[in-house]
């Protein structure tokens, strides 16, 4: 199996050891079932994950009045929350590179799935606030592990089709979580929202027994075994190579970007169609479905268009069409011409995760890609904790309100066309290095 991080140059042997395939060759020998068992498990796994994260805004006032808390202190719940996603990234990360990719994905299912379904049981906003804050971290481990899984598991020429499969399950959570919500909510209340969250935990011991370990890890497994060589820790392996530290830097620039606009763009966007285009509240979730619709098709669609041209050019594009198409969506009076642009954004936000994920996933090797892919999502999220009261604060003070705020969110986008711009094709691309 290829290792796809460009030229790197080490200083350190046994660092440069774990950042050259022996096979370089070979694709993961795996069988088609196999793999598609590993891409199902990922892909159901982010659809409940997507579900534990949205439940929170369609549940949030009826949980601010049952306790009697402030908007702000739930605002500061939310904030919690993301804060364990990033824990869970950068910690599930790197123990998917100690223990391996099927482990950690199960436990890190098991664990969000189980946790959000006992904060159903919270009497208080603290209790419920730790509640959130765990699932966060379950959550945050579901897309680091699952994503090295996928791409490991797909041969070099189809593993942006393998991640797009995975993000498509994303969009099928939201509208899951809105479907639930309708039949749900109003009949059995907030609480019963979040005991069915423990479906995923058990639907996950039945696949995770179908399941194989990564057939990279476990080449590099043997590999280390049969050398009796030292398995080398992120950590070392990023202070000897410069190469690997720019690689960081790449993949948390495209994460910056792919964060912030999903907030930016989702946090608001149903309370913008009822107060700027005045759609009844029903009307506003009906086009958000629609919206999700089109990036189920797209994320799809871009990670297979990365397969054939190249992450670099088609991240590029793909962000460069994002940004055209928010500008427009939220420069429009007309309800139509919003809707329609409104597709052509959440279709490249579901196209830019897909590819972003195939991306910043191959620019690390085996031996470490679990612990690089994590730290970049968690870098890179960081700054997303601010985005909602950021454009909640421009909306204050530009012209057009909140339109002008959804609007002026784009120049985040900068930092992910920088990464395409400068960082290495990973595509098929052999690493060369120095002895």
């Amino acid at each position: 199996m290829s290792i796809n991080t460009g030229a790197i140059a080490l200083e350190r042997p046994e660092v440069q050891d774990i950042m050259v395939d022996r096979r370089p060759d070979e694709d993961p020998v795996i069988t088609p079932a196999a793999r598609n068992t590993i891409t199902l498990a990922a892909t159901l796994g982010y659809l409940f994950d997507a579900y534990a994260i949205n439940i929170y805004g369609m549940t949030l006032a009826m949980i601010s009045l049952e306790f009697g808390t402030s908007l702000q202190t739930m605002g500061l719940i939310g904030s919690i929350f993301i804060a364990g996603y990033m824990l869970g990234s950068c910690v599930f990360g790197m123990l998917g590179d100690r223990f391996g990719r099927k482990k950690t994905l199960g436990v890190s299912i098991f664990a969000y799935g189980s946790v959000t379904a006992l904060t159903g049981f919270a009497t208080s906003p603290i209790q419920f606030a730790i509640g959130r804050f765990f699932t966060g971290v379950g959550g945050g481990g579901e897309l680091t592990v699952g994503v090295p899984y996928v791409v490991e598991a797909w041969d070099t020429k189809r593993r942006g089709l393998g991640a797009g499969l995975m993000f498509a399950g994303y969009s099928l959570g939201v509208v899951y979580a809105a479907i639930v919500s309708a039949l749900v909510f109003d009949a059995f209340g907030w609480r019963a929202m979040y005991f069915l969250a423990a479906l995923p935990a058990v639907i996950i011991l039945f696949v995770r027994m179908q399941l194989e370990e990564s057939p990279a890890y476990t080449a590099m497994l043997a590999r280390r075994e049969r050398t009796k060589e030292e398995r080398i820790a992120f950590w070392p392996a990023l202070c000897a190579s410069p190469q690997l530290r720019r690689n960081l830097l790449w993949g948390s620039l495209i994460y910056v970007s792919l964060a912030c606009i999903y907030y930016a763009e989702t946090v608001f966007v149903v309370q913008l169609m009822v107060t700027v285009h005045h759609l009844t509240n029903t009307n506003a979730v009906i086009v958000l479905g629609l919206f999700n619709v089109s990036m189920f098709v797209a994320s799809i669609a871009a990670g297979m268009l990365s397969d054939h041209v190249g992450r670099k050019p088609a991240g590029a594009i793909l962000i460069i069409l994002l940004t055209a198409s928010l500008w427009m969506m939220f420069s429009t009076a007309s309800v139509p011409l919003f809707i329609l642009f409104g597709c052509l954004a959440f279709a490249g936000i579901g196209g830019s995760w897909a590819i972003g994920m195939v991306y910043v996933a191959e620019l690390f090797p085996t031996e470490v890609r679990g612990s690089g892919f994590g730290w970049s999502v968690a870098l890179g999220r960081f700054p997303s904790i601010f985005v909602p009261v950021a454009v909640a604060w421009i909306a204050g003070v530009a012209p057009g309100g909140m339109a002008d705020a959804m609007k002026y969110s784009c120049v985040v986008l900068v930092c992910a066309l920088v990464a395409y711009i400068f960082g290495p094709e990973t595509l098929q691309k052999k690493l060369r290095h120095r002895r």
